[in-house]
């Protein structure tokens, strides 16, 4: 844990206006992946689970589609076909598109859509996943330059992140708090990661003291 937290105070030093750090990077990186994951998983709960015949051929039905429509090689064409499937696929299913359709705006520079795919998949998620969900769904907005709200999103979420999470909201929110202006809160989150990360605590010290000039 504590080579975890030192990591972050070292991402935080590299940090550059249009990044995070690497973790929450990593994240973002691989939530195609991730998505899949979760598609497969829906997938074999469509499979097996006791639901009458219409309803498993129904969505069986959709789990197909939305194979084919990962397949699509042109993104603008997937985007298009992924937006119809989401306002109509079973709410088992939609999970996984939401997951491709955030990743693919993410790629194209629509952060704005992005941000509200991650809203929802926040709002539809449970327990850490949806606390996955609002650090990426911040980092769009940051990425759009919206500071203000995206320090809305990670305050709401710093209250249901696990210890594992939490350093790397910490370190999202103190990013965001800097740059919304809102120098009070990004004091307290830097001074936060200084306790937590004794190592740090000269680059933190230095962080803290330009915030105050």
């Amino acid at each position: 844990m504590e080579k975890e937290n030192l990591d972050i105070l070292k991402t935080i030093e590299q940090e550059m206006d249009t990044d995070v750090h690497p973790l929450l990077k990593m994240i973002l990186d691989n939530i195609k992946a991730i998505g899949v994951a979760v598609f497969l998983i829906v997938a074999a709960v469509a499979v097996y689970s006791g639901m009458d015949v219409y309803r498993e051929k129904e969505r069986a039905k959709a789990v197909s589609e939305l194979g084919l429509l990962l397949e699509t090689a042109d993104p603008a064409e997937r985007m298009q076909k992924l937006e119809s499937f989401v306002a109509s696929a079973p709410s088992d299913i939609r999970l996984g598109a939401r997951l491709e359709l955030a990743s693919l705006y993410m790629e194209q520079n629509e952060f704005e859509k992005a941000a509200a795919v991650w809203k929802n998949v926040e709002s539809e998620s449970k327990d850490q996943f949806s606390v996955v969900a609002a650090l990426a769904e911040s980092r769009a907005l940051m990425l759009k330059n919206d500071y203000a709200k995206a320090v809305d999103i990670l305050v709401k979420a710093q209250k249901n992140a696990g210890s594992a999470m939490r350093p790397m909201i910490s370190s999202a929110l103190a990013f965001a708090a800097e740059k919304a202006g809102q120098k009070d809160l990004a004091i307290a989150e830097y001074t936060a990661l200084k306790e937590a990360n004794p190592g740090g605590a000269d680059f933190l010290d230095h962080k803290i003291a330009r915030i105050k000039s």
